[in-house]
């Protein structure tokens, strides 16, 4: 069976919780197995992440501990702006998409060079939009490219760290990195410089990548016959306020984006349920406690007694989506979230491929009090959390 992990775009808010999916898998011993890692944006962040161990046993302390230390000792947006702004002074200033890959080569993949020197397996497929063709642009350790204008081995100086950046590169925050294309080995029609931005632009899911698989993909991409989709996006929230001018702009904006993702999850669950697919998907907003079966019937108990109170799942999935400092308790929260709703679903649906008894129960015995502190604590974006969790 050839497993396909796909982790969705939403800052870090997506790379912490498909963190914790990742860590379950490693627990079980399916991320070992895996053969394609597919993220966009936030989850591109996190899927490059577990390239530095990919099929260890040690995924909690090569993997998980130092991505946690780094992005809640520091603000590596921030850590990136600045080093762009005082980088224009001088005579030889760089983008601020470079400066951003700069920076999270250091902070999260210190072990990680180019595309080219990736273990072969899982392949990785890092997922952008390129605005020339309005399609999705790929990068992977044995080609990038798209369909429009084929597919080509990457070349040999290509960073992880530059494609993960590229995909991230939210409009307006971080500009599109301009790509040459001259030598590639693309099409003939391609321009010479492509303009690649953040990866959720076109795909927010990461799915489309396993979709149409008989047309336009490249002869050494590796296909996937069960796919493990995590979705961290969070929910449209209903408002009442009116909405005009550029606020009315970006209301549309955040509609058309909802509705898309919607049109892609809700595709990729009927395929589920109609056996086309076989797998399993992930969200975000879905709360463990009230997982049920296909059948509608809620899941055993004895499955989701160690994951968290239900009223900490909304203000998660409410998280900001930003590439600024999180705190321990923000990310060891998102991660534990994504870690029991993996154990929920694949303990209910694919027993053989889940843990007998999870390892991970910090939170497992939260008093009311607790999970009360930690709800309102949530509900207050960029604030330190009061129970002081350690990194897990």
């Amino acid at each position: 069976m050839r497993v396909g992990v796909c982790l969705s775009g939403g800052g870090f808010r997506a790379s912490l919780y498909g963190l914790g999916v990742l860590r379950y898998l490693a627990e079980s011993g399916v991320l070992g197995a895996t053969e394609v890692l597919s993220g966009v944006s936030g989850g591109s962040v996190a899927a490059a992440a577990a390239m530095t161990a990919p099929s260890s046993n040690r995924f909690v302390q090569e993997v998980y501990k130092p991505f946690v230390t780094a992005v809640s000792s520091q603000n590596l947006r921030n850590r990136a702006m600045t080093r762009w702004a005082r980088s224009r002074l001088g005579r030889h200033g760089r983008p601020r998409n470079l400066v951003l890959s700069d920076v999270l080569a250091e902070a999260l993949y210190p072990s990680l060079g180019t595309l080219r020197e990736l273990p072969s397996r899982p392949q990785l497929v890092i997922t952008a939009t390129d605005l020339a063709s309005g399609r999705a642009f790929r990068f992977s350790q044995e080609f990038l490219g798209n369909y429009d204008w084929g597919y080509a081995p990457p070349p040999p100086h290509l960073r992880v760290a530059t494609a993960v950046a590229a995909s991230v590169a939210v409009p307006i925050v971080f500009p599109p990195l301009q790509m040459p294309t001259r030598g590639l080995g693309l099409s003939e029609h391609v321009p010479d410089r492509l303009s690649i931005t953040d990866g959720g632009v076109y795909d927010n899911l990461g799915v489309e990548w396993f979709q149409g698989w008989g047309s336009g993909r490249p002869a050494s991409a590796v296909p996937a016959d069960f796919l493990v989709v995590v979705n961290a996006s969070g929910p449209l929230i209903r408002s009442t306020k009116p909405y005009i001018g550029p606020f009315a702009v970006n209301r549309g904006r955040q509609i058309q984006y909802a509705q898309t993702q919607a049109t892609r999850v809700r595709w990729l669950i009927a395929s589920f349920m109609a056996g086309d697919l076989r797998g399993t998907y992930l969200g975000i907003t879905g709360d463990p406690r009230k997982a049920t079966l296909p059948d509608h019937s809620p899941v055993a108990p004895a499955l989701y007694e160690g994951a968290l109170p239900s009223r900490l799942v909304r203000p998660l999935a409410q998280l900001r989506t930003d590439l600024d400092r999180f705190t321990t308790d923000e990310a060891n929260l998102l991660a534990y979230h994504g870690y029991w709703s993996a154990h929920v679903r694949f303990g209910s649906l694919f027993p053989d491929m889940a843990v007998g008894r999870p390892q991970w129960r910090d939170y497992a015995e939260l008093s009311n009090e607790d999970a009360a502190t930690l709800e309102r604590e949530l509900l207050r974006p960029r604030h330190r959390l009061g129970l002081g969790q350690r990194v897990r």
